[in-house]
C-alpha cells in the first residue's frame, strides 16, 4: 500500500513490473488501455537521471547479481534545468519484490552542495539516510541516463499507473543537468523499442491482465542503468560469465545422459 507521504513525492512503496515492447504492441495497448486509463497531463516528457555508484562500479554489480535487496543513489530531473531549477534526490531500496522509494525535492544548486558533502539549509530524515548511504559507499555521478515519457493512470485506481520509455540514452562523462541538450548522448534502445513498466500500489485490475494476455505480453527483465552497466561498461566481464555458465551447464548435460 502507498504510504502517506506519497501525496508530497517524498515516499513511495509499490511493486514495478517491466515489459519489453515493440512499437506496434505499444500502440495496439494504448488503443485497449484508453477504454481505462488517461494519460497524465505531462503528455510526451523527456527525463534524465544520474546514477551514482563507487569507482569500482560495487553497487551496480551487485544489483545485477540479482540479490533479495537492493539499492541505489540518483539525481532526476524532468526536462532541461535552469540553474535554480528543482530536482529529486533518491534513495530506491527493492525488498523481496517490493520497490522503496524515498526522495527530497531539492534545488539543483543544493543538490550539488549536498552532495558534495557541503551544508544546506534543508534538513529531513530523507536527506539524513541520503548522506549515511552516501558515505558509506563513496559515490559519484556514472551515468547520465534520459529518456522521452508517456504516463498513464487507471480511472479508478488511481496509485495503479503504466509508464512508456522511448529513446532511452545514455553519457557516461557529461553529468550537467542544465546542460543536457548540449550533452552527446547514445542509445541503449532503437527507434522501435518502448520500456513499459507498471506500478502497482494496490489491486493489479484484472482488465489490465487481460489485455495483456490477450497480446500475448510477458513481464521481461530490463534495468536502465543495469543494461548500460552490462552491455557498454563491462560487456567481456558478463560474456566471460555467459560462457563459464554455459559450458557448466553442457558438462552437467553431458553427465546425466552419460549416468
Amino acid at each position: 500500500m502507498a504510504k502517506s507521504k506519497v501525496k508530497e513525492g517524498q515516499i513511495f512503496e509499490r511493486k514495478e513490473k517491466k515489459y519489453v515492447l515493440t512499437r506496434e504492441k505499444f500502440s495496439k495497448l494504448i488503443n485497449l488501455f484508453e477504454k481505462h486509463m488517461d494519460f497524465d497531463d505531462y503528455g510526451l516528457h523527456t527525463i534524465n537521471t544520474i546514477y551514482y555508484d563507487n569507482s569500482d562500479y560495487d553497487v551496480i554489480r551487485h544489483l545485477v547479481s540479482k540479490p533479495k535487496f537492493k539499492e541505489k543513489l540518483r539525481l532526476r530531473s524532468y526536462g532541461q534545468l535552469g540553474k535554480k531549477g528543482e530536482v529529486f534526490l533518491e534513495l530506491k531500496k527493492k525488498v523481496a519484490g517490493i520497490t522503496y522509494k524515498r526522495r527530497e525535492k531539492l534545488s539543483y544548486e543544493d543538490s550539488q552542495r549536498f552532495l558534495n558533502h557541503e551544508p544546506i539549509a534543508k534538513e529531513s530524515q530523507i536527506l539524513n539516510e541520503i548522506n549515511y548511504y552516501q558515505n558509506q559507499n563513496e559515490l559519484q555521478p556514472k551515468v547520465l541516463v534520459s529518456y522521452d515519457r508517456l504516463a498513464m493512470s487507471h480511472r479508478h485506481y488511481p496509485d495503479f499507473r503504466i509508464t512508456f520509455d522511448q529513446n532511452i540514452r545514455y553519457s557516461l562523462n557529461e553529468f550537467d543537468l542544465t546542460q543536457v541538450n548540449e550533452i552527446k548522448q547514445q542509445y541503449l534502445i532503437d527507434e522501435d523499442t518502448i520500456l513499459m513498466e507498471i506500478k502497482i500500489a494496490g489491486s493489479f485490475p484484472l482488465e489490465i491482465s487481460r489485455i495483456l494476455s490477450k497480446l500475448n505480453i510477458y513481464q521481461g527483465k530490463f534495468t536502465k542503468y543495469g543494461n548500460i552497466y552490462k552491455e557498454v561498461i563491462e560487456p567481456q566481464y558478463y560474456q566471460n560469465k555467459l560462457d563459464k555458465r554455459l559450458i557448466t551447464e553442457e558438462i552437467n548435460y553431458d553427465y546425466e545422459y552419460s549416468v
